[in-house]
């Protein structure tokens, strides 16, 4: 179960935060690419677990962001061979800064996004009771490249996935 939580939280923050990187160089006006997310998005990715071989999943995403692109809200499905879950997160854009809550409705599991935009996509903490972890997304309006690297390794040592839209 800690081992799906960690990819849930993962998978979770880091899809929805994807959405900032295409917005490089205008963090202060982030709405147009953050309206750019709306829709379905599907991927594969791998979790390199501290012990055993890794392990790939499959997700699809779908984002819901507000008319003037200042809020998002995504629902998530992944499933692997050892877990599945659905998740929903929410996140508060202003100017370059990213916040929000994530809540994984299968493990009743929750956390918070917070997060920097940089020049080609963003550097993110995902934090919750049981872990936190630092995110590097990749973003442009076809694909989101995501790597989730955790600040202890007992579970899991990285999480990589590519999700396209195009």
């Amino acid at each position: 179960m800690v081992r799906a939580y960690l990819l849930a939280a993962s998978i979770c923050a880091s899809s929805t935060t994807a959405l900032m990187g295409s917005s490089a160089g205008s963090a202060v006006n982030a709405g147009e690419p953050i309206r750019n997310l709306a829709g379905r998005w599907a991927g594969n990715g791998t979790v390199i677990p501290a012990s055993g071989p890794s392990e790939t999943f499959k997700c699809v995403i779908t984002y819901f962001p507000s008319d003037d692109g200042a809020r998002i809200k995504q629902n998530l499905r992944c499933k692997g061979v050892s877990y599945s879950f659905d998740a929903a997160t929410h996140l508060q854009i202003a100017g370059a800064q990213v916040t929000g809550q994530w809540n994984d409705n299968i493990y009743s599991m929750s956390g918070t996004v917070t997060g920097t935009l940089t020049d080609d996509g963003f550097d993110i903490l995902l934090s919750s009771r049981y872990f936190e972890a630092r995110m590097r997304v990749v973003s442009n309006n076809c694909e989101q490249s995501v790597t989730v690297v955790p600040e202890r390794k007992d579970e899991m040592k990285e999480l990589a996935a590519v999700l396209k839209k195009c």
